[in-house]
């Protein structure tokens, strides 16, 4: 319609003003209406008028009796239909929806694609519904955190803005997200001043009135757009002030690791049932909590865990004086059948109760098979067989792998959802637990390549992927191509999107070829591999030697010595052997420089993630280098053949190895600086940080046979 100077547009939208999910939504396409559309007033010459209108309906009831619309049988809760009719100079949009989330939805959706086909008699009808009901983003608390760290300290006058919640809410509605999972150790004190153990709040009461403030428009704001919020903690946990005050033996969230034996009384019991029925009362926007069955309940039987959290929360929830959701994180000692028992025979949860599966422990961007939970998979399974009655799984993809690069692989995250999208499995969890999305502190300041504030706001698409894809897994490359080319105002969304998809399989090759279990075990962007033995800063890094030593994760991998054994007995088999996974990361890295190539616009912002996909691939580089040498090593060893360690040295050595590292340097220092990482402590993290242990690779293969002791 654009273009027809001839004709005034009048476009009307309607819907319910009360329904806050639907005027959050309503607002932006209104906005977008009057970008594309053009917006006067009737004319009185009716025949150089088109009334334009979208009627935005919530209600089956309402679209029957007030409009004459059925609404399809097949749109299901937060689904949405997109009608349209023509006729007589009129041109209606009806999005029709059984409940506001749909509503709110469809809405989005609308305003999405009039952005991407330029005019509304553009647009084709569609029905669409939600993937999963629970789709979820894990959001770790700077204060009274599991973790400590300087990058956590960074976040907290961030985490405390209202006007950062308001973005990150809006990006979450956007990209269809409804649930928002808060997690520290002890939220209590934060929130409420219980009312027989007042001094276990520290804060006076107008710090408390400002954190109620807080945490109330915080609520509010997500109920607005259809999210809702949970309160997830560790247990057995009291405050500083409580410890202080009423029982100096108790273990609180700030002096006291977080891992170790319990210490539970009638009066912690007491405390913490009471803070749970006081919190749920005084925060009615609040939808539900969370429990994390492990951390200080070491010496504690399966059965006892679970007889704490029933007398305390279970107890605590009844005694409210209104029902809330519940999330139960399987423990991570195996049992099922105590933990099921005590879901499904509760009586007075709503249904379904979320319980919540680590998808491959701590490192989720491994592979899209379950392979490895926390604590270990050996009867993990008797959470699903047979089928629960009353709950389902919720599958926690934890990201301790990038930090600092974009990442973007749709294809994983489609075989992912279609892998393990069983009926017993209500949704997913996106999230870190050693890294905040809010403020940028890893990139150089003040510079042009910014467009950003907060980490979320760079790693759009990241979102985007997983969000869009939880709700539909159909959705084509094409939408994401099309949010990049509006991004950068350049129509270079294939073969961003291509370049990205090609080199951000690194990681999951990584994490298949070398074996981890929890968070520090594995950082694939760093090549890092650490434990708790101490953060010690270089030796985390992935020598030469780690990996001739290192079994695989994806047992469809074979490791470096498993695949000399058998290239010497003359085997073969359908395993992926180091040297084919060697030869799939280069192809990956070239296909995705030669898409790069191929993108001519080059604005500061636009430099900026190409240099992300640039040092992606030079790490499939690296990496691929590395795996070879490694199989010409151990060949040396096996068989004594120098030409074989001379080929190692030489893979090690610049232009090849050595070379692709130095490139990972000059392309990430010319927009990162050093910046706090929770894997390495006090140690601040860059790739230039491991120039000294990619040499000693080269020394180490020098040397032959005196191999060094292992870190």
């Amino acid at each position: 319609m654009r273009g027809r100077s001839e004709l005034k547009v009048t476009t009307t939208v309607v819907y319910h003003k009360d329904s806050s999910m639907i005027r959050f939504a309503a607002s932006k396409l209104l906005d977008t209406i009057a970008r594309f559309e053009g917006t006067a007033k009737p004319l009185d010459i009716a025949a150089n008028v088109i009334s334009t209108s979208v009627i935005i309906i919530s209600d089956r009831e309402e679209a029957a009796t007030q409009h004459g619309i059925t609404i399809d049988n097949s749109v299901a809760p937060e689904g949405f239909e997109l009608r349209k009719r023509e006729g007589h100079g009129s041109f209606i949009w009806y999005i029709l929806a059984g409940d506001e989330a749909g509503a709110m939805y469809g809405t989005l959706e609308l305003e999405e694609r009039l952005r991407n086909y330029g005019s509304l008699t553009a647009i084709p009808e569609c029905v669409m519904n939600a993937r999963f009901p629970f789709r979820a983003v894990k959001f770790n608390l700077p204060w009274s955190s599991y973790r400590k760290n300087a990058c956590f300290e960074l976040q907290k006058e961030t985490v405390r803005d209202l006007a950062f919640w308001q973005k990150f809410l809006d990006m979450m509605a956007e990209n269809r997200y409804n649930v928002l999972t808060l997690w520290n150790l002890h939220p209590f004190p934060y929130m409420i001043r219980p009312v027989h153990f007042p001094k276990a709040c520290p804060f006076s009461e107008e710090e408390l009135t400002e954190w109620k403030l807080y945490w109330t428009a915080l609520f509010r704001m997500a109920k607005e757009r259809g999210i809702e919020t949970y309160m997830v903690n560790w247990n057995i946990f009291v405050s500083e002030a409580y410890r202080e005050h009423y029982d100096p033996q108790a273990i609180s969230d700030e002096t006291f690791y977080h891992y170790g034996d319990s210490y539970s009384t009638d009066m912690i019991k007491q405390y913490t049932r009471e803070c749970v029925t006081q919190l749920i009362e005084e925060y009615p926007d609040l939808t539900g909590l969370g429990i994390s069955l492990g951390e200080r309940m070491n010496d504690m039987t399966p059965q006892s865990r679970q007889d704490w959290v029933n007398d305390v929360y279970f107890e605590g929830m009844k005694q409210a004086n209104r029902p809330v959701k519940f999330i139960h994180r399987a423990p991570f000692s195996v049992d099922p059948s105590i933990t099921r028992n005590a879901i499904e025979s509760n009586g007075f949860m709503p249904e379904p109760v979320w319980v919540e599966v680590k998808f491959n422990w701590s490192h989720a961007y491994s592979s899209s098979k379950l392979l490895l939970t926390h604590g270990g998979s050996q009867g993990m399974e008797g959470y699903w067989k047979p089928s629960p009655t009353n709950y389902k799984i919720t599958w926690m993809v934890r990201n301790e792998d990038f930090f600092t690069l974009r990442w973007a692989q749709p294809d994983f995250i489609r075989e992912h959802i279609s892998e393990n999208g069983q009926d017993y499995v209500g949704g997913y969890y996106i999230g870190s637990e050693c890294m905040i999305p809010g403020i940028d502190y890893a990139h150089l300041k003040d510079s042009d390549h910014m467009d950003w504030t907060y980490l979320f706001e760079k790693n759009w698409l990241y979102y985007m992927l997983w969000g869009r894809l939880l709700y539909e897994p159909d959705t084509p490359d094409r939408v994401f191509e099309k949010a990049i080319e509006q991004r950068h105002r350049a129509p270079i969304g294939v073969p961003l999107l291509k370049a990205y998809a090609a080199v951000c399989k690194m990681p999951m090759a990584l994490a298949s070829m070398y074996s981890f279990t929890w968070d520090f075990t594995l950082y694939a962007e760093g090549f890092m591999s650490t434990d708790e033995a101490e953060y010690d800063g270089g030796a985390s890094f992935i020598s030469l030697q780690d990996l001739l030593e290192r079994k695989t994760f994806n047992p469809h991998y074979l490791s470096v010595s498993e695949y000399v054994d058998q290239h010497l007995e003359g085997h073969t088999t359908d395993r992926v052997s180091p040297l084919r996974l060697a030869e799939t990361l280069e192809v990956d890295a070239n296909r995705g420089l030669e898409w790069l190539a191929a993108i001519k616009a080059d604005t500061p912002v636009l430099c900026c993630e190409k240099a992300d996909i640039e040092a992606w691939a030079h790490l499939n580089y690296y990496f691929a280098d590395k795996l070879r040498a490694a199989v010409s090593y151990e060949l040396y060893k096996r068989t004594g053949d120098e030409t074989e360690r001379l080929h190692a040295i030489q893979l090690l050595e610049a232009p090849h190895a050595a070379g692709h590292w130095e490139r990972l340097i000059a392309v990430t220092k010319a927009h990162y600086v050093e910046h706090p990482l929770m894997h390495l402590g006090k140690t601040p993290f860059s790739w230039e940080l491991y120039r000294p242990q990619v040499l000693e690779d080269i020394a180490f293969v020098y040397a032959g046979n005196q191999m060094p002791a292992s870190k």
